[in-house]
């Protein structure tokens, strides 16, 4: 079972880009706490910028699992290949590690852990080749409860879009499934659908990928949910079904539809970041 994880984990997303194996990689820095105890991220930069140059940003937020799986996610074959596909498509990404919810008894923590990326990368925007007035945020799976909650309750001008693969909109249907201590107050504050409602205030452009397949019987409606109460308060949405995808397409599904949905993808970061749009069905890549 262990090198069945092992090897799911190390799986590569379905799609490649020219010069992605050649973009500059910053390991291992330091964003929360200190010493061996401290949370880490990798930063991916295109090649050959200019010192003083700055670029728009995607920070990848992964999804939950118990802390001995997560302890090493930026790592996973998905958000290196992320990663690259950002830098080489003239963004930087950051892929970084955040601490287990351990089954939504540490949503705050988790949270508290991608709020503290965030700022790190404003923060250090100069060192980093990062414009600070250009972030984008991608979600997968479990990690829009933890990624989105700040996002949509502050919504911040610097935001500038956000993108969703197969992830959580609301954790409500998880009720049974939750420790009794975990309030229903706590599971509505980390629901997406939840802070939709709820805030005030600009929402930047989102895309959301869907799994036809998706294995999860509660998830697909908490997306279908969220996407209808978004079209109604007129947020920009672009919804990509993949039906015959599964949860994690982009690693299982070597597709067409998957290829297309991950350069669509791609093509939504830049558009909204760069400004960079369609050539006709292709992607203009610097």
């Amino acid at each position: 079972m262990a090198s069945s994880l092992e090897e799911f984990l190390a799986r590569p997303v379905f799609f490649t880009l020219p010069g992605m194996d050649e973009v500059e990689v910053r390991k291992d820095l330091v964003y929360r706490g200190t010493g061996d105890a401290g949370l880490r991220a990798d930063v991916y930069v295109p090649q050959g910028l200019d010192p003083t140059e700055r670029r728009p940003v995607v920070i990848f937020v992964h999804g939950d699992a118990p802390p001995e799986v997560l302890k090493d996610a930026k790592e996973w074959g998905a958000f290196v290949s992320w990663g690259k596909l950002a830098a080489a498509s003239g963004l930087v990404g950051v892929t970084f590690n955040h601490a287990s919810s351990e089954q939504r008894t540490k949503l705050h923590e988790a949270a508290g852990d991608v709020d503290a990326l965030v700022e790190f990368v404003l923060v250090k925007s100069n060192a980093l080749h990062v414009n600070p007035d250009r972030v984008g945020l991608s979600l997968f799976s479990m990690g829009p409860p933890a990624g989105l909650r700040t996002v949509l309750r502050e919504r911040p001008e610097f935001i500038r879009c956000i993108v969703s693969y197969y992830g959580a909109m609301d954790l409500r249907p998880l009720r049974a499934e939750t420790a009794a201590d975990v309030s229903d107050e706590i599971l509505r504050e980390f629901s997406p659908l939840h802070q939709l409602k709820s805030g005030t205030g600009r929402i930047p452009p989102m895309l959301i990928a869907r799994a036809g397949l998706e294995e999860r019987p509660w998830l697909n409606p908490t997306i279908d949910e969220f996407v209808a109460e978004a079209m109604a308060r007129g947020v920009e949405i672009d919804l990509l079904n993949h039906p015959g995808g599964r949860h994690a397409f982009d690693i299982l599904d070597d597709d067409e539809r998957t290829r297309d949905i991950i350069a669509r993808t791609l093509q939504f970061l830049r558009k909204h970041l760069l400004g960079t749009q369609w050539s006709g069905s292709r992607i203009d890549w610097p």
